[in-house]
């Protein structure tokens, strides 16, 4: 029974908090709250001594902490530090890589051959990166800003251990050899590898891994960017979003993000020194007048960064509709980068662009060439992007808002003399209205801005110009880019389920048919069978020719008929329902026809044509249903037994009890659940059993395999105590029957 297993439980949850902790059992000995556990041994030999040796000092770094916040800063500044350290070695390679190209010196284009060559070679390259990625594992190549967000939504942040180290490979690659993008996706991306391989190696939980990622990504771009705060703002807007914020808690979300950030710019300042990425001077007040010009130029850039994410899809769309081999698109794109190089002799649009983005930002880029760039920078970059090359689309977003912000700046100057800010003050709010109208994130452009400038001067038409950039880009209908590029993939991330599944399924799916209705005469009688007969408990009126003329409510006509309140001459135009009724269609969205409900008294309501005949039924209960099995039961919920990710996971159920999946190692291989009584030795129910993608029902006497997932349920001391059996319990130990 119960009551005699608790000793044996009790005395397992001393033991293990012995092991942990290395103290010696007793009532008065704090509880482990570190985000460390131990997981069950893997199976490959190399692979188990290099993870003891990873958790061994995580097991170490977990008895001198003793406390979250400490480990939660100490591991987040080891990741700044590494993820500032990678970023710094991709630029050293990208600096390299195009001192090697040859092609770029001091701003002049040399021969022509070299134009189409070098990136059209170069595009080969990250190519063949891309194939080496897929034949070296089955899983998702994480390069930039986008493949982290679905790793954070929909992977629990596992990123695999050589994601870093081969998209620096082909971000070298593409930029060294002219690629018209940035090296700052493709730093968040191996800050958040390098975030993933961090947690995995000292053995934290997922929540304590998706903070290690996040510092990764923040600490990735403060080191690229020089703007720490704006890579803490960047990973909360853009990469984690409100629900993951929502999830973790605040702390748990800002404390690794600061930390990391400091860590990884200190550290990108002791490899290059203290640098600002656009040396800027102070700019004057703007003048009230001059608001006109910034909504101007707000507008224009919710076109443009409209503009700019779509052609990189439709370039994309272009790669994926004709089939072209993977190590062979980003070639393509290089050549038809060289060819736009070559034909409007352009050598501005080779590489990122920092020198034209600097010449704008000092009021030195004319008018004329900024209308070309603008123009030829968005497709370069699609051609660049959209073929599979590697790099972010930070830097031609920044690159295309200078040259607007120029244009319109140049109007200004026009119009109001020496009244105007200044070309290069709307050359730098544009930069920001750009990428705010883009990514729909107009926070983080304004942090991000403010703080490479400093200048008050600039804040309150940079706060104008990026939000309304952002509304009109989404008034326009665009998608925020990322989320536009991972759904063009056919992604659909975990947070966007709810919205997606209501708004794919159709009133058709659950129409009801063959319902009852009546004509307006009906009598009582006829309405009184009616009622009886009908299972939806709404009755619908109907013209001669099937057309909807109202409804009457089953309770309310029952409630009518007990009071006395119905004669028995009346028809059933003169029960018809007062209340305005919601006709659906059959190919309605089920997210509209929940609005309806949500705006109806009804239970059911009626399905129609187009000339408002009736066709069938929709009830409100079928649509919950489907909700609940389509959105609730694969949103990854508290309760949740599905295993999301490949590694040990952990989910809170309330009262100090969790549950946790393992998976079996040789240890249990062999030995069914009743030999090993987890229940009777340490108080844990196993309530799943899952083998490869198969759910198995939990035979006790049936032999666990290695590989196998279990889903335990217990509290973390009793989990944990779990972990260290090494087998079945000797025959005197065993306190139990067999476990279910």
């Amino acid at each position: 029974g119960a009551s005699a297993r608790e000793p044996s439980t009790a005395r397992a949850v001393e033991a293990s908090r012995s092991f942990v902790t290395g103290v010696a059992p007793g009532p008065s000995r704090p509880a482990l709250e570190t985000g460390y556990f131990k997981p069950l041994p893997p199976s490959g030999r190399l692979q188990r001594l290099w993870q003891s040796f990873g958790l061994a000092l995580g097991r170490r770094f977990a008895l001198i902490t003793r406390d979250d916040h400490i480990h939660l800063v100490v591991m987040a500044a080891v990741v700044g530090v590494a993820s500032g350290a990678a970023a710094a070695v991709l630029l050293s390679w990208i600096d390299w890589t195009r001192r090697m190209s040859a092609m770029v010196g001091q701003g002049e284009v040399l021969h022509g051959v070299l134009v189409l060559a070098v990136p059209t070679l170069g595009g080969i390259g990250a190519g063949g990166v891309r194939v080496l990625a897929r034949k070296l594992s089955p899983g998702p190549l994480v390069w930039s800003a986008p493949e982290v967000i679905e790793a954070v939504s929909n992977r629990a942040g596992e990123i695999r251990a050589n994601s870093p180290l081969l998209t620096g490979v082909g971000t070298g690659l593409t930029i060294g050899s002219g690629g018209s993008v940035g090296h700052e996706g493709p730093s968040v991306a191996i800050g958040a590898g390098v975030g993933s391989v961090v947690a995995r190696f000292f053995g934290l939980r997922v929540r304590r891994h998706l903070a290690m990622v996040g510092a990764g990504c923040a600490a990735g771009l403060a080191a690229a960017f020089n703007a720490p705060l704006a890579g803490v703002i960047f990973t909360v807007e853009l990469v984690f979003g409100s629900a993951t914020v929502r999830t973790m808690g605040s702390i748990g979300v800002f404390l690794p993000l600061i930390v990391a950030a400091v860590a990884g710019t200190f550290t990108s300042y002791a490899i290059f020194g203290e640098r600002a990425e656009f040396a800027l001077s102070p700019h004057v007040s703007p003048h009230h007048y001059e608001i006109a010009f910034y909504l101007l130029l707000a507008i224009l850039a919710g076109v443009a960064g409209t503009l700019l994410g779509r052609a990189v899809l439709v370039v994309s769309a272009w790669f994926r509709r004709f089939e072209v081999p993977l190590w062979l698109a980003p070639g393509l794109g290089g050549l038809g980068l060289g060819l736009v190089v070559l034909s409007m002799g352009t050598p501005e649009l080779i590489g990122p662009g920092r020198g034209t983005v600097y010449a704008a930002l000092h009021g030195e880029l004319g008018w004329r060439l900024a209308a070309i760039l603008l123009g030829l920078k968005i497709i370069a970059s699609a051609l660049t992007l959209g073929s599979g090359g590697f790099g972010g689309i930070f830097m031609p977003a920044l690159f295309t808002g200078t040259c607007l912000g120029t244009l319109v700046g140049t109007l200004a100057d026009l119009a109001l003399g020496d009244g105007a800010q200044g070309v290069a003050a709307y050359a730098l709010v544009g930069m920001g209205a750009m990428f705010g109208a883009l990514m729909h994130a107009p926070l983080t452009p304004i942090v991000m801005i403010f703080e490479l400038t400093r200048d008050f001067n600039i804040i309150l038409p940079l706060m104008l110009s990026c939000i309304t950039a952002a509304l009109v880009a989404r008034r326009l209908g665009a998608e925020p880019y990322y989320r536009a590029r991972l759904r063009a993939r056919g992604v659909h991330l975990q947070e966007e389920a709810e919205e997606d599944v209501m708004r794919r399924s159709h009133v058709r799916e659950l129409m009801l048919t063959g319902v009852t209705v009546l004509g307006a005469d009906a009598g009582l009688d006829e309405i009184r069978a009616a009622a009886v007969d009908s299972d939806v408990g709404t009755i619908f009126v109907v013209d001669p020719d099937g057309v909807v003329q109202g409804y009457i409510d089953g309770r309310q006509l029952a409630r009518r008929m007990l009071s006395g309140e119905i004669d028995h001459d009346s028809r059933a135009r003169d029960l018809m329902g007062r209340g305005r009724l919601a006709l659906l269609l059959p190919e309605d969205t089920l997210a509209g026809a929940m609005l309806a409900f949500a705006r109806s008294e009804l239970e059911v309501l009626p399905v129609v044509d187009r000339d408002r005949r009736i066709l069938g039924v929709l009830r409100r209960g079928d649509v919950i249903a489907r909700y609940s099995d389509q959105v609730l039961s694969q949103a990854g919920g508290d309760v949740e037994l599905v295993p999301a990710s490949g590694f040990h996971d952990e989910v809170a159920l309330g009262r100090g009890v969790v549950l946790e999946r393992v998976v079996v190692g040789r240890a249990w291989a062999g030995h069914s659940l009743a030999d090993l009584d987890l229940r009777g030795r340490c108080g844990v129910w196993a309530v799943e059993w899952r083998r490869d993608e198969a759910l198995l029902p939990l035979d006790p006497d049936v032999p666990l395999r290695e590989g196998d997932t279990l889903a335990l349920v217990g509290t973390r001391e009793q989990i944990l105590a779990a972990r260290q059996l090494e087998g079945p319990a000797p025959s005197e130990a065993l306190a139990g029957g067999p476990e279910g």
